[in-house]
């Protein structure tokens, strides 16, 4: 299976998510709506990244690499720890910045090894 589709997917997160975080930075609120694409979408990313790991019906898929699979996992700690901002957010309100900047970190490296394991 091509992998081009997850690295659409997940850019296309990725760039809502920096406009998102742009948006904190500026003190403004996000729209719901887009938070909730973007969750969607990652959601979306991690059915089609998994299909990418797994392989195409046909039997094709791509080079054997630790890098895929952890690359997997952190997209998925990633997922999760945005929804645990909103909850950590609730109590207490000083721990958001943290909690956005502990996703945003795992989401951009995250990424990067998508991208490393696709290239390499």
């Amino acid at each position: 299976m091509p992998s081009w589709p997850a690295i659409v997917v997940f850019g296309s997160t990725v760039a809502i998510g920096l406009y998102m975080g742009l948006q904190y930075l500026k003190g403004q609120r996000n729209n719901r709506v887009l938070v909730g694409v973007h969750v969607m979408i990652g959601i979306v990313g991690l059915e089609v990244f998994a299909l990418v790991l797994r392989g195409a019906p046909d039997g094709t898929h791509l080079a054997e690499s630790r890098l895929g699979p952890a690359s997997a996992l952190l997209l998925a700690v990633a997922l999760f720890s945005g929804f645990l901002v909103p909850l950590i957010a609730q109590p207490k309100p000083a721990a958001t910045g943290p909690a956005l900047a502990v996703h945003a970190t795992l989401g951009t490296v995250a990424f990067g090894a998508l991208l490393l394991w696709v290239l390499g």
